[in-house]
């Protein structure tokens, strides 16, 4: 039996270009199914994934049924698509596939185009979820928003745009107040706006396209969280953190969140806005906001599952996989890591990076905070020259720094190399920790 894979691999179209003719037709042709959904739409350059997951897991705690669709996978495609926290069965996405097919093949007739993987993917998940009648979809945009397939949603009940900064600079802009134009693409009059950017070049980007589409609807908010929020945190190491949150509403003292890092506290905040906002007096929520209470809040997040975000995955040595994979993610990191340094004897840091993202400014964040680095290659074929990531390691000497292609054996070897109280960090990559972490729950070594 084919894998999925292999299957989408022969439907669809190769490489990216931007617009939305193709996704409305695609959905046209399918009915259009999103029109069904109560969306929760969520942008941004770091942390969207975050908050998708924090959003939905208090969501689920409340009692709705839930529908998260994110990208990329870490491991399997059907990673992409969960209801209440279960991915779809391999069968039931080789079936929607099947479904959507056809509809692949009138699109192209229609429009003179084939529809590339994720919108293939996009529309199959507006259909997976309409069909099982979620009461909520939280909806992840793949890159940028005005022109990603996610953003057909002219009347999301919410938006959120996290953290803003420089990414993927050859589709979206080689500026901030450009990147800022694209994410700002899914706000939609008469939806609130939740942000936790705080670059003020991009938050004016976000108030203009806001004040624009707006046109003065009543009941019709833009929430920011570095005006509206402030937090204390309390570091439990690698087991996450204890946070006091204030917003607007109320104090909430002492949230579990089992994930470490204070970069996170901004993802929090941007999810508890957003949930005080659907459970607000004029809140878009179609039933159930009575729901959303403090105890749903506090159990969701304490429950709260979402890989490859500082996630370890043994104990001794102790060994941490985290997505970081631009400047910005990866200054986040070199934070975290500078304040719990202490904890470890050494840090073994295990790297590999696409070729179009700024490995320099990248690996100048963690220079000086780890002991000993090996530079491996992502499985992607944007790895490009991957051995040049050690341009950026210059404080710590050519003989603490080895190369090793295979990723796996670049992680056995750290492994190898690590003392019982040392660190081995891995990151610069989702297709690289993705594959690792594949790997480890493949072989039974969680």
């Amino acid at each position: 039996m084919r894998s999925f894979e292999q299957e989408i691999s022969k439907i669809a179209a190769v490489g990216m270009k931007p617009g939305m003719e193709v996704i409305r037709e695609l959905l046209r042709q399918l009915g259009n199914p999103h029109e069904n959904l109560a969306v929760i739409h969520v942008a941004g350059t770091n942390g969207k994934g975050s908050v998708c997951a924090m959003l939905e897991r208090c969501l689920r705690e409340a009692g709705f049924r839930t529908g998260m669709y994110t990208s990329p996978h870490m491991m399997y495609y059907n990673e992409r698509f969960l209801i209440n926290g279960e991915m779809i069965s391999e069968d039931d996405l080789l079936h929607l596939l099947s479904d959507v097919e056809i509809a692949v093949g009138e699109t192209e007739k229609a429009v003179g185009e084939r529809p590339k993987e994720f919108e293939i993917l996009t529309a199959m998940a507006f259909l997976w979820f309409s069909r099982q009648n979620v009461d909520l979809f939280i909806l992840e945009t793949g890159m940028g928003g005005r022109f990603d397939a996610t953003n057909v949603c002219d009347k999301p009940l919410l938006s959120i745009i996290t953290s803003i900064s420089m990414d993927h600079e050859n589709y979206l802009g080689n500026t901030l107040r450009l990147i800022a134009g694209e994410k700002a693409g899914i706000i939609k009059a008469g939806s609130s706006l939740v942000t936790s950017c705080d670059a003020e070049e991009a938050l004016a980007v976000l108030r203009q396209e806001f004040e624009a589409v707006q046109e003065d609807r009543p009941g019709v908010q833009m929430l920011l969280v570095k005006d509206l929020c402030d937090w204390e945190t309390k570091s439990l190491g690698l087991a996450g953190q204890e946070v006091t949150l204030r917003t607007p509403l109320r104090t909430y003292e002492a949230l579990f969140l089992p994930k470490p890092g204070e970069y996170q506290c901004a993802n929090l905040a941007c999810a508890v806005l957003a949930w005080e906002l659907l459970a607000g007096e004029q809140s878009a929520l179609p039933t159930g906001k009575e729901r959303l209470k403090e105890e749903s809040l506090r159990k969701g997040l304490a429950a709260l599952s979402w890989p490859c975000r500082l996630e370890q995955v043994r104990e001794s040595p102790a060994v941490v996989l985290d997505g970081s994979h631009n400047p910005d993610g990866i200054r986040q990191l070199a934070r975290w890591l500078s304040g719990e340094r202490d904890r470890y004897d050494r840090v073994i840091l295990v790297m590999g990076m696409l070729e179009d993202k700024d490995r320099l400014s990248a690996t100048a964040q963690l220079d000086g905070l780890v002991s000993r680095v090996i530079i491996t290659k992502p499985l992607s074929d944007r790895a490009g020259h991957w051995e040049e990531l050690a341009r950026g390691f210059r404080r710590i000497g050519e003989d603490h720094v080895e190369f090793i292609e295979d990723c796996h054996q670049a992680l056995q070897q750290a492994i190898a190399l690590a003392a019982e109280n040392d660190l081995v960090l891995c990151t610069g990559s989702l297709y690289l920790v993705g594959e690792l972490r594949k790997n480890w729950k493949e072989k039974d070594l969680f």
